[in-house]
């Protein structure tokens, strides 16, 4: 009976232990499906922050472009409007007949100031002659006190109307009279006692000289018959430089004997300088020869001062 008891006590126990067992295993999963809750609710808010932290991030890059977008277009606006008011200043200067002229003469003086300097031997600017006129500008011919007188023109109408296509012959025909009529005035107010029987009509354009070049021949020619020199930009320097070079030439000449003597001076001087850099040359052969032999007597006082304090022999 005491054993029976003993048994089912033993029994008892071991049940009660595996209540235990079984009630500790439920608590821990419990406890770890908890822990795991939270740790996947942390995960989740770290999740979300990064994923704010982010979204603000790239919030501000875009609002940032935004921005830089927004200068950029003010910008180019403000570029737009400067070039629509450059452009509209140019059409005034194209289609205003005094502008015209005055941007004309601009750049005439411009092409004199580079290529000949401000020179007042050279050219000269607005000249009044004799006769009331007043020229442009004036080249001064060497050797000589008369004057080269340029006068600028800037027939644009007619070419105009010529390059839009319609009606071209008679635009034409327009544009070789007002040619012509520029080319008579010059003709009777720029050549006369107090010029060379030449003058010069500057045109700004090099599209228009090449247009009358190529395509008005007879009023090149009448040009030519009338002592008046068509000139663009780029030929107009051709003759700067040529004058600049008959310029040269002609004081050259005019001053040979002084150039000749400057040079026979220069080439004494020249004789005079070799003859000292010679003698320099010498002194300084000797003064090297003087220092090495004053070398040689030091290093044989101090090899004797050498024995007579180790009390050697004199080797002399």
């Amino acid at each position: 009976m005491e054993m029976l008891i003993l048994i089912l006590l033993a029994i008892l126990i071991v049940c009660v232990l595996i209540l235990i067992g079984l009630v500790y295993a439920q608590s821990k999963k419990q406890n770890d499906r908890i822990l795991m809750t939270k740790i996947h609710q942390q995960d989740q808010k770290t999740r979300e922050e990064l994923y704010q932290k982010q979204m603000r991030e790239t919030f501000q890059n875009l609002n940032g472009q935004i921005q830089i977008l927004r200068k950029e277009n003010a910008l180019k606006a403000q570029s737009i409007q400067k070039m629509q008011t450059d452009l509209s200043s140019m059409n005034k200067v194209m289609t205003n007949t005094k502008m015209r002229g005055n941007w004309g003469e601009y750049q005439l003086q411009s092409l004199l100031e580079i290529y000949a300097g401000q020179n007042p031997e050279i050219f000269s600017m607005q000249y009044g002659l004799k006769n009331g006129k007043v020229a442009d500008a004036i080249l001064r011919v060497a050797g000589s006190d008369k004057v080269l007188c340029i006068d600028s023109k800037f027939p644009m109408e007619n070419y105009l109307r010529i390059e839009e296509g319609k009606n071209q012959q008679e635009f034409i025909r327009l544009f070789k009279m007002n040619m012509k009529k520029h080319i008579d005035d010059i003709a009777s107010k720029y050549i006369n006692e107090q010029t060379v029987d030449q003058a010069i009509l500057f045109i700004p354009s090099e599209s228009i000289y090449q247009f009358v070049c190529g395509k008005c021949t007879d009023t090149l020619n009448y040009a030519l018959e009338r002592h008046v020199l068509m000139t663009s930009p780029t030929t107009l320097v051709g003759v700067i430089f040529t004058l600049l070079a008959s310029t040269r030439d002609f004081y050259r000449s005019a001053h040979i004997e002084e150039i000749e003597k400057n040079i026979l001076s220069l080439q004494q001087d020249a004789h005079r300088l070799e003859q000292r850099s010679q003698k320099a040359k010498q002194s300084l052969e000797s003064l090297v020869q003087q220092f090495h032999s004053i070398s040689v007597s030091a290093s044989k006082i101090t090899k004797r001062m050498d024995t007579i304090i180790e009390g050697r022999e004199d080797p002399e």
